[in-house]
């Protein structure tokens, strides 16, 4: 009974209002003249004069009666088709609202007749256009720079033929100023359940041009930064072989020249052999410890079997073994566990070089190192008690720059505090996470 009711609702949901109209008037008509006709038979009971003004009557009265129904049935009919009226003028408002606010070039094309309706900013790609178009994929692709319309044709066409429901892709489309556009394409296809056949297409265009600008900018910058950090590693290295091709020439060949020249003079003076041969010993020792404490300086440390603290003390003491100076360490504050190697040889170097600069010519007595740390952030604090200096009136030297250079890898900074007289102090900053 249910399987019964359910057909017939579906077969009369499929009648158009005009055939509702004619079925209900044929009912109407064939019940009228079937029980009419039987009912003025059994009134007038065999008077012909009766039933002839009853037949008369019974016309007028179905005219009426005909007349009340097809109004009452239209006008149910015609209160829907106005209430659809202003359903659909208030869907197509929107529908206009929406292209008007949209900062994205719209349209919405029939793939049957290629007509397609535009929001303001797709007329900007498609000038001398309007609200709506013809022709809309062949005017369209004419747009397309040539170097990306044969993909974007391919696409489109394998889009087509397969059962995709969207489509996205980038290219460049030309602007009403005759300029291209880098745009990314949203689109949207309908298609027929049945066959799957693409009826419309309906899609979005944004404009990514100043995004890519900035992305290529970027890049760009980045590629010239590392440049910039390429040239000054290499600058960096050959100065820093410089420099110790001159402690070596400077420091080492002299005392060993001179330890030459005691025993140059043995063969001169016999009875001074035992004297210059003291005196040549010595000036080797001190040789051996000059090229020790440059080996040193250029090997990196092991963080594997030392921590960093005690590479530090190792490195002071190296420097107290040839100059009467005080060191300090304080690393209460510094949690080494978070540090990676890197980060240790990063504090390491930067207390070396200073410390390099304090023995050269600070002619300082005590030297206090702070190292701490919170969160991601690593302080670094050297102070020396010696002459100090005017650091408006020095010049940056490479150790100082090779400070900076490693400092900036992991977005730190650097600061020199001195005044003539009253010592020095350097502080130095970074992020453990360099991203």
């Amino acid at each position: 009974m249910k399987s019964s009711t359910r057909f017939i609702k579906r077969f009369f949901l499929h009648f158009s209002p005009a055939a509702w109209l004619t079925f209900l008037y044929l009912s109407i008509s064939i019940l009228w003249v079937i029980l009419s006709d039987k009912l003025a038979l059994k009134i007038a009971h065999g008077n012909n004069d009766l039933l002839a003004q009853l037949q008369n009557q019974k016309g007028l009265f179905f005219v009426m009666l005909t007349g009340v129904m097809i109004y009452f049935i239209s006008d149910r009919f015609h209160g829907r088709l106005k209430t659809s009226f202003q359903l659909y003028q208030g869907l197509e408002a929107n529908y206009q609202a929406l292209h008007e606010a949209s900062r994205e070039g719209i349209f919405d094309c029939d793939l049957e007749t290629m007509n397609a309706r535009l929001n303001k900013k797709m007329q900007f790609f498609l000038p001398g256009s309007h609200t709506e178009i013809g022709n809309f994929w062949e005017v369209y692709k004419g747009r397309v720079a040539p170097l990306d319309r044969k993909r974007l044709v391919r696409e489109f066409e394998e889009v087509m033929a397969s059962t995709k429901l969207s489509w996205q892709t980038e290219y460049r489309l030309l602007g009403e100023d005759e300029l291209y556009y880098t745009v990314i394409s949203s689109i949207y296809i309908i298609r027929n359940p049945s066959t799957n056949k693409a009826l419309r297409l309906v899609g979005a265009i944004q404009d990514v041009s100043d995004l890519r600008n900035l992305q290529a900018e970027y890049y760009n910058e980045q590629i010239n930064y590392k440049q910039k950090i390429a040239t000054s590693i290499i600058e960096a290295q050959e100065t820093e072989k410089n420099r110790w091709a001159e402690e070596l020439h400077d420091n080492v060949c002299q005392l060993l020249s001179v330890a030459k020249l005691n025993l140059s003079a043995i063969d001169i003076m016999p009875n001074s052999a035992e004297t210059l041969t003291k005196e040549a010993k010595k000036l080797v020792i001190e040789s051996i410890s000059e090229i020790r404490q440059l080996s040193a300086s250029i090997k990196p440390p092991s963080f594997e079997k030392n921590l960093l603290i005690e590479a530090l003390e190792t490195l002071t003491e190296d420097i107290r073994r040839v100059k009467h100076i005080n060191f300090e360490i304080n690393s209460d504050k510094l949690d080494e566990r978070k540090l990676t190697d890197e980060h240790r040889l990063l504090i390491y170097r930067v207390v070396q070089e200073q410390l390099t600069n304090i023995t050269k010519y600070s002619k300082a007595s005590e030297v206090l190192i702070n190292l701490s740390s919170s969160g991601e952030l690593v302080s670094i604090e050297i102070f020396d008690n010696g002459q100090g200096f005017d650091p408006s009136k020095v010049k940056s030297g490479i150790g100082l720059r090779n400070i900076q250079s490693r400092l900036q890898v992991y977005k730190g900074k650097m600061k020199i505090n001195s005044f003539p007289g009253q010592g020095c102090t350097l502080r130095a900053v970074f992020h453990t996470k360099n991203g």
